[in-house]
């Protein structure tokens, strides 16, 4: 049982590695003895890579890569979804998604696939240690930022905000390689306990690399993304000075000239902290893609009524992110539907600004930097003698309202809206619905199938 469920982690690892080109590239063997697994480190590399895949996407089901980085976005209310049809979030939009919504169960599995997987390297890589040499603190500390991501996003879905509940009910926080249903029964960690495994996951950043700019630097682990993953999450707990702290150790980045560039070829830029890459053989399947749902009109459209870019300062047609509007209301950042070659952007520089301006704002004398952070990304895309809205004579709510509202027209379609919402445990809006966090549908339930399986998960 143990062989098997080992060899077959590992061939699945190489054959969906989907983070750089020239692993993508390679043919993987055929059949690895388990004892051989980590007695190399061009193996050990190619399952670290598998991590990365099993993030993205599976060859059925997409992940992070394409279906629940999409929900962040239907739980916002910047996009509306029109098809009426379940099996395109439908549920997720109208904060009806049940213990038996494909989504919820979708995502929950593959999350969970992923963390497993994680916890089998991370128990694997111990016996690769002397081959490994160097790279083993940087491997281990890779894999443990894909289980913190992982975790992260988790919270985000099943647990009230922790500025409203620090000891709410979340996920099960399981660290160990399962390998069999003898370790099924688990309760629920608190959303605090959550958040602290995530940043515990992330203490050991000081072993991942530099790389900017790079096609490696930016699909792979690095010090830039884990300090801003620990930025998102320090913000989520209220800390506004370790999210400082976090947000300016982001260095080597800046914004590029064109927000528009960020979207097309080669994808990796200045601004690029961390993105997940997509390749010929390795792409989300049938309804899975981002630009299969963005570019169809009958799926997904701007909301021009109620939405960011019906609003005033923020649909201003001298802004270069009005490019991302078509004549269709259809977002225009992910439109390859033919090759689905389009990378999902996971953190950028333009967000460890606009990050900084909404700490900045949410500490004592701070108004003046956050102020200087929002002009930064404001002002890329929307020069300030064109600008009619007045940010120096902005204060107090009405400057923080202006930083929220930034980031919606910034980070449109970037799974970014509905973890903001939730974070600062505020209302998601349909129109003239309100889901408060004491709404029924405002966080999802534990799927059905886990519930079968997990005799403690409901205790």
């Amino acid at each position: 049982m143990k062989k098997k469920y080992i060899t077959s982690f590992v061939l699945a690892a190489l054959l969906s590695a989907g983070c750089s080109s020239s692993f993508l590239d390679q043919d993987p063997p055929l059949y690895i003895e388990p004892e051989d697994i980590y007695s190399s480190a061009e193996r050990i590399e190619a399952t670290l890579m598998g991590l990365y895949g099993s993030l993205k996407n599976t060859q059925q089901e997409s992940f992070m890569g394409g279906k629940t980085y999409l929900v962040f976005d239907q739980r916002g209310e910047d996009i509306c979804n029109v098809s009426g049809n379940l099996s395109s979030l439908y549920d997720a939009y109208t904060m009806n998604v049940s213990p038996v919504s494909t989504e919820n169960t979708t995502t929950w599995n593959n999350a969970y696939a992923t963390i497993n997987n994680v916890n089998l390297f991370l128990e694997g890589i111990e016996g690769g240690k002397d081959v490994l040499g160097d790279k083993y603190a940087q491997f281990k500390a890779e894999a443990l930022f894909i289980r913190a991501l992982c975790y992260y996003y988790l919270n985000n879905l099943y647990s009230q905000p922790y500025l409203l509940k620090h000891d709410a009910k979340s996920v099960p926080l399981r660290l160990t390689a399962q390998k069999g249903s003898e370790g099924n029964a688990m309760p629920r960690s608190t959303v605090e306990q959550v958040y602290n495994q995530v940043l515990a996951d992330l203490q050991d950043l000081q072993a991942l690399p530099d790389g900017t700019a790079t096609e490696e630097g930016t699909t792979r682990a690095t010090k830039g993304a884990a300090h801003m993953l620990k930025m998102r999450v320090n913000m989520a707990l209220g800390k506004w000075e370790e999210a400082i702290t976090e947000g300016k150790a982001v260095k080597g980045y800046e914004l590029v000239s064109d927000v528009t560039k960020l979207f097309q070829t080669p994808y990796y830029t200045s601004e690029t902290i961390f993105s997940l890459p997509m390749a010929t053989n390795n792409t989300p399947n049938t309804q899975q893609g981002l630009a299969e749902y963005y570019t169809d009109p009958k799926i997904l459209k701007i909301d021009l009524k109620n939405g960011i870019m019906a609003e005033a300062n923020y649909s201003l047609a001298d802004d270069k992110r009005m490019a991302f509007k078509t004549k269709e209301e259809t977002l225009a950042k992910f439109t390859d539907v033919r090759t689905k070659l389009d990378w999902v952007p996971i953190f950028r520089y333009a967000e460890t600004l606009l990050n900084l301006a909404e700490c900045y704002a949410n500490t004592p004398n701070g108004e003046s930097q956050a102020k200087d952070y929002l002009k930064q990304v404001r002002h890329r895309s929307l020069a300030a003698d064109k600008d009619k809205l007045n940010i120096d004579a902005l204060s107090g709510d009405a400057l923080k309202q202006a930083i929220y509202k930034e980031r919606r027209l910034e980070f449109i379609g970037e799974g970014l809206r509905g973890i903001d919402v939730l974070r600062r445990g505020e209302n998601f809006v349909r129109g003239e619905k309100v889901f408060s966090p004491k709404s029924n549908g405002y966080i999802w339930p534990i799927p059905q199938a886990e519930s079968l399986l997990n005799p403690d998960i409901n205790k």
